[in-house]
């Protein structure tokens, strides 16, 4: 509360400081789009953590081709998302891709919840039904309990607790929610709604949903027994390549910066690393133009199918290199990421997989733009993908030339570093944007000052208007160059503002314009160190250049 001034001296006081330069929500998220055996279809769904992910989308392992249940599916998108957190990615976007038709979507598991009245002698209290379509859905189960019963201690409806177990990896039957003092319609104190409680967005079912509750009928009494399984689920059809690619186009709906990676999977899990992978690898990459209307999603492309093994390193380069797989050319939002990675299994102690490199990528740039900034290059000693043993093929100093200079990313092993990422360019081909790092300033700067300039909308354009504007930049960019994200010794040489008369004239006041001009000297990758050393022999010099990385 405000303080009266009487005495003399020095007052302290508190407030909210507003500031119109937030940089909330300006960091990149990533998103994930593939194949997986549950979790909502075809629409981007917010994941925090590795045991939010399992509980929406499943974990690891294989599971049934729907056209074909005698064969397994292997998708990757479960590694990629673990390696993800592994090596320090926080929130995620992901996709459960499917294809885009009606009668290949699949179906929910659901089941009746029965109960008794003086009407009927079999009354449907409510339906529950799985949370999102396939045949996962036979492995929830439920049952409930009655805590009073009808028109005892004044209750109008009865009152239950409804438990929801899950099937898991040992077989077991495991009760994963709990939600007590329910009733069908919800009338008594103390009571909630069954479709109220359990829908919840916030602290409802992650595994069901609850459809068709009979709130007209009298006291409806759900009954149960034994744990009821829910039953009828479908799989929908596996996602072809072009399905791939336009579930990512839904990322649209998603506001702020995303690194976006496509993962792909094997058609037939029994030939994970053997000689056939190829045949059977679906993967999918787009490039800014699957985007018209946003310029904030860098794409991460890892979409080269695994190595065969014994293939000589120089032939799989030649498929990494091949327009199938690598996708577009000139496009700085997108950059290439090769070989395969290795990790340890982690469903089986003391084995190992090979994996697309997309997630541990993901993640290695959400650490570095976490601890120094988005200004800094994903690459070098600092960007070992954490969960990764090994890399799928060892390409000689000559053939990481080779990929270097068709702006392909290598991922390879370096001494006292692990695992690392040694390349940092997107696919475009000049410019400063060549670099990753470049290209996600940019993306950056653009993203925080569209949202620090909303103010500004319907505000009188003028003088005062310029000014506020002119500041607010100054704000973000001067940081920015204090941080090392900008180039130069002082702020005027790392970045200029202009808004003022000279660029809003009459004309363009009286469109219903403001405009500001921003020019910013952006950071260069140091890809090559170049150490001379010069030899000295009583008075004659000899050198020669040593390339140091």
């Amino acid at each position: 509360m405000p303080l009266q001034y009487r005495r003399p001296g020095v007052y302290l006081e508190e407030s909210l400081l507003v500031n119109p330069a937030e940089v909330s929500g300006a960091i990149t998220v990533a998103a994930f789009v593939g194949a997986c055996s549950q979790g909502p279809i075809n629409e981007p769904i917010l994941v925090e953590s590795w045991s939010d992910f399992v509980a929406r989308f499943g974990g690891f392992g294989s599971f049934a081709d729907p056209k074909t249940p005698t064969k397994r599916v292997l998708s990757y998108l479960p590694y990629a998302v673990y390696s993800y957190f592994q090596s320090g990615g926080r929130n995620v976007y992901i996709i459960r891709a499917v294809p885009d038709d009606d009668t290949k979507d699949g179906d929910f598991a659901t089941t009746v919840v029965n109960g008794t009245d003086t009407g009927p002698a079999s009354l449907v209290a409510f339906t529950i039904q799985a949370r999102s379509v396939g045949t996962w859905g036979a492995n929830i189960k439920y049952d409930l309990a009655i805590q009073a019963a009808a028109n005892a201690q004044g209750n109008t409806d009865p009152i239950f607790t409804l438990r929801i177990l899950l099937r898991n990896s040992q077989g077991y039957d495991e009760v994963v929610e709990t939600f007590p003092s329910l009733s069908v319609r919800g009338l008594d104190p103390g009571t909630r709604k069954v479709d109220s409680a359990v829908n919840d967005p916030f602290s409802g079912s992650a595994y069901v949903f609850i459809t068709g509750v009979n709130d007209e009928q009298p006291n409806p009494v759900p009954t149960s027994g034994a744990p009821v399984a829910l039953t009828g689920g479908v799989d929908p059809d596996l996602p072809s390549q072009a399905d791939l690619q336009s579930s990512a186009a839904l990322l649209t709906k998603v506001e702020g910066p995303i690194a976006l990676n496509i993962v792909g999977y094997l058609s037939d899990a029994s030939m994970a690393d053997g000689s056939l992978a190829p045949t059977v690898w679906v993967g999918a990459s787009v490039n800014s133009t699957a985007f018209p209307d946003r310029q904030d999603i860098f794409i991460i492309n890892d979409n080269a199918p695994p190595r065969i093994p014994n293939q000589k390193s120089v032939d799989y380069m030649t498929a990494v290199n091949s327009p199938q797989y690598l996708g577009y050319g000139n496009d700085s939002y997108t950059a290439s990421y090769t070989p395969w990675i290795i990790i340890p299994d982690p469903q089986s102690v003391g084995s190992t997989l090979s994996i697309p490199p997309g997630g541990g990528v993901a993640g290695v740039m959400a650490r570095i733009d976490a601890t120094i900034g988005v200004f800094r290059a994903p690459a070098g000693v600092i960007a070992g993908i954490s969960n990764a043993v090994g890399v799928q093929t060892k390409f000689t100093d000559s053939e990481l030339g080779t990929l270097n200079a068709g702006n392909i990313n290598a991922i390879r092993s370096v001494v006292g570093a692990g695992i690392s990422i040694m390349g940092a360019r997107t696919r475009k081909t000049y410019g400063a944007d060549r670099y990753v790092s470049p290209r996600r300033t940019l993306i950056y700067i653009k993203e925080v000052l569209r949202r620090s300039t909303q103010f500004a909308v319907f505000e009188n354009n003028d003088q005062r208007l310029w000014a506020a504007l002119r500041m607010g930049a100054d704000r973000i960019l001067r940081p920015l160059w204090e941080a090392g994200g900008l180039r130069g010794n002082s702020p005027a040489e790392a970045y200029y503002i202009n808004c003022d008369e000279t660029i809003n004239t009459p004309t363009v006041i009286q469109s219903g314009e403001v405009r500001m001009e921003i020019g910013v000297a952006l950071e260069y990758p140091a890809e090559f160190v170049v150490i001379r050393i010069t030899q000295f022999d009583r008075g004659n010099f000899s050198s020669e250049v040593t390339p140091a990385a």
